[in-house]
């Protein structure tokens, strides 16, 4: 059954600056520090956010390119 993870559980399961949870709900998890978000790579929706924002940045780069 999927769920939402807690802080302590997250930091337990994390592999360096890497979250890898299939069962976390969670899309973003923070980790201790300041500005220390990171995405659940476990998540598909996370995967899906990172398509996206890859293909705007190339879209967006290709148009500059484009135009010079």
């Amino acid at each position: 059954m999927k769920r939402k993870y807690s802080q302590e559980e997250v930091e337990q399961l994390m592999i360096g600056r890497i979250y890898c949870n299939h069962e976390d709900l969670n899309i973003f998890v923070r980790r201790k520090g300041l500005y220390a978000w990171t995405m659940n790579l476990g998540n598909k929706w996370s995967w899906i956010i990172t398509v996206t924002a890859a293909m705007i940045i190339i879209v967006i780069v290709f148009l500059m390119l484009e135009l010079s």
